[in-house]
C-alpha cells in the first residue's frame, strides 16, 4: 500500500541524548534534528486502546514509507510547534509494507 503524496507532511524528530553539566551532573536533551515525511492522523482504534488505554486521547499515528532511523524510539517529535518537540516516539514497528511510528503528547 503507498500513501499519498497530498496527505504526507514533514515531521521533524530530534534523538534524546544525555548532556552532561559542568559539575558532573547529567541530564537529558534534544540531540541533531531530522525530518521524515508521513501520513500523521488521531490514534484509534480497539487495539491501541487496550494498549494505551486512557494516554489514546494524547496520541498521533504517524505512517512512513521509508524505513526510519534504528534509535527513533522515545525521541522527540515537532509536530505543531517550530523550537521544541512536543511529542515524543512511544513506538515503531512494520506494518505492511511500511512504518508505524506511535507518539505520546509531551
Amino acid at each position: 500500500m503507498r500513501l499519498r503524496e497530498r496527505d504526507k507532511r514533514l515531521v521533524t524528530f530530534q534523538p534524546r541524548v544525555p548532556l552532561q553539566e559542568g559539575d558532573g551532573t547529567t541530564s537529558e536533551g534534544w540531540g541533531d534534528p531530522f525530518e521524515l515525511r508521513g501520513n500523521v492522523q488521531p490514534a484509534g482504534g480497539r487495539v491501541m486502546a487496550e494498549m494505551y488505554g486512557e494516554r489514546l486521547a494524547y496520541m498521533q499515528v504517524m505512517y512512513v514509507e521509508q524505513k526510519p532511523p534504528e534509535k527513533l524510539e522515545s525521541a522527540g517529535a515537532r509536530l505543531y510547534t517550530l523550537d521544541f518537540p512536543d511529542y515524543k516516539v512511544v513506538a515503531v514497528r512494520p506494518w505492511s509494507g511500511h512504518f508505524v511510528i506511535d507518539m505520546e503528547a509531551i
